[in-house]
């Protein structure tokens, strides 16, 4: 796979950024926002190919590409992990703290938002689905002293936060929601 982006020097930093977009896009390949442990097996085998050697992972090999990374050690490889490792690699004018300022949420309803979308979806599959929305929309109203969410409630949430209606939330469409909202 060719990484490199029209004609821009890798030490840029919007190129790196990029090419973290399309490492996520290419193996993130059930799309649920996660690069999981079979979707780290091609990546490694592409990372061999590029090298013109072939080369089949162990558990070992998997287990130690996916913790490097995971970036924050969440137990996740997320996007924001994928781009934190491109911007130190392809950027090493870069220190770690500008590095952690780049993506360092600017707004801090985006990192309430972050911590309340990885309570609710509790089956890590990068987005939220009907029940967990629902047990979420559950605890804000008891919260608030109000009587348990009907459907509709729940799916009225569901479609003013669904921007490509999908039925899921991913975490930027939550992000962007608490952004509107609040």
């Amino acid at each position: 796979m060719d990484y490199r982006i029209g004609s821009a020097s890798m030490s840029d930093l919007e190129s790196a950024k990029l090419v973290a977009k399309k490492l996520f896009e290419t193996y993130d390949r059930d799309r649920n926002g996660v690069i999981d442990t079979t979707e780290t097996i091609p990546m490694i085998v592409d990372a061999y190919k590029s090298f013109n050697r072939s080369f089949q992972p162990t558990r070992g090999d998997i287990d130690s590409y996916s913790k490097v990374m995971d970036r924050n050690g969440d137990g996740k490889v997320t996007y924001q992990d994928i781009e934190e490792l491109c911007i130190k690699y392809l950027c090493p004018q870069f220190s770690q703290q500008q590095r952690q300022q780049v993506n360092k949420p600017q707004d801090p309803r985006i990192d309430v938002a972050r911590r309340v979308f990885r309570k609710y979806d509790t089956d890590n599959s990068g987005y939220l689905n009907v029940q967990e929305i629902q047990k979420m929309i559950a605890e804000a109203y008891r919260s608030m002293g109000l009587a348990q969410p009907t459907y509709k409630d729940v799916q009225t949430w569901l479609e003013a936060a669904d921007s490509n209606k999908d039925g899921f939330i991913s975490l930027q469409e939550f992000e962007q929601f608490v952004l509107k909202s609040l």
